[in-house]
């Protein structure tokens, strides 16, 4: 049986809206598992549904089969259970599928806004690196050759032009370095916790930080309360599942509320998860028994505003560094350039 992987977001909305369309169509779970995976070539992802298929055909609960894999994240699996246990699996794994998706949405924005600005950073340096050792030298050797007819002080100023150049391009060579190290770090558990701990702090990224929590919390709870799930072992689950320490504090906060007979709308106001406009949505949402809808419009909209802000910072920093990148480079060429002009003049 080949190595397993953990199943990325798109990979998971996609494996749970084909289940589910088959479930719709009158097919079986354990023969829906069958045929996905007698047409999965992938040989990781076939690892996983043959240790699925193994468990359905042993008579175990879908939830068990997808625990046994080892594939499925802890929220998946509990979230399948509850379907099972309220006869909507269907429902839930629609959910699921739709909640992934969105999920797959911010990570690949989160990407992007992190992707291309490296990536200009990139050719920063290698654009430095040419004029350093490549072109520089070229106007070395051109002094050498006529060292004889300038003045000191015009030797003197190419020689700290040339040092110049150089020492921008290490700075800049070094800072990419520490990009890719803290790149490397970070797909560490542990690398992972204490960045993203400090971009909830730093107050550039704190804010955004905060709204994509909020926003997975809502999510969330869309597709419990959906599922069938009541508010406090929703608000269990959120609590547990949630990695921003403010969020998390809120939740609580919430949760205590709630347990101490405040109604559902009032508790996430006061708690500060919601405030304005979509706390009057969840308000209406309640007295109309429409929460879950009202959660999902709401996640749609965290989803889109998210999206929007990265691609704005996205855009901002990749402008940021063009203008850097043109001031590098001029620097360089100047730095050399005006002592190189001022020492033709003098041959002159």
């Amino acid at each position: 049986m080949g190595k397993v992987k953990k199943f990325t977001s798109d990979e998971l909305s996609v494996f749970c809206d084909q289940i589910a369309m088959m479930l719709n169509g009158g097919i079986p779970l354990f023969e829906a598992i069958h045929i996905m995976n007698s047409e999965m070539e992938d040989s990781h992802t076939k690892a996983a549904l043959d240790r699925i298929d193994e468990k359905l055909s042993e008579n175990s609960m879908f939830c068990e089969a997808l625990e046994a894999s080892e594939a499925f994240p802890d929220y998946m699996i509990h979230m399948v259970r509850v379907g099972e246990t309220t006869g909507k699996t269907e429902e839930v794994l629609r959910g699921l599928s739709e909640y992934y998706e969105r999920e797959h949405s911010v990570f690949t924005s989160i990407r992007s806004a992190i992707a291309y600005p490296l990536v200009l950073f990139a050719i920063m340096a290698v654009i430095l690196i040419v004029l350093v050792w490549k072109i520089l030298p070229i106007f070395e050797k051109m002094f050498s050759e006529l060292s004889s007819d300038v003045s000191e002080a015009t030797a003197g100023s190419l020689s700290v032009g040339m040092t110049v150049g150089r020492v921008i391009a290490i700075v800049t060579i070094a800072l990419l370095l520490v990009f890719f190290a803290i790149f490397i770090w970070y797909k560490t558990r542990s690398g992972e916790k204490i960045i993203k701990r400090w971009l909830t702090n730093f107050s550039f990224t704190g804010k955004l930080a905060n709204r994509m929590s909020v926003g997975r919390f809502i999510s969330s709870m869309s597709l419990m309360l959906s599922g069938g799930m009541n508010i406090t072992e929703a608000l269990d689950l959120s609590l547990n599942s949630a990695s921003n320490n403010d969020v998390r504090e809120k939740i609580q906060k919430c949760k205590e509320l709630y347990e101490s007979n405040e109604p559902f709308d009032v508790a996430l106001k006061e708690s500060g998860l919601v405030k304005g406009m979509e706390a009057r949505m969840i308000t209406v949402g309640e007295k109309s028994g429409a929460t879950d809808e009202v959660f999902a419009k709401l996640a749609r909209q965290y989803n889109n505003e998210v999206t929007e802000k990265l691609s704005k910072i996205s855009s901002t920093v990749e402008t940021v560094l063009v203008i850097v990148l043109a001031l590098l480079v001029g620097a360089v060429l100047l730095s050399v350039m005006i002592p190189l002009v001022g020492m033709i003049s003098s041959i002159a």
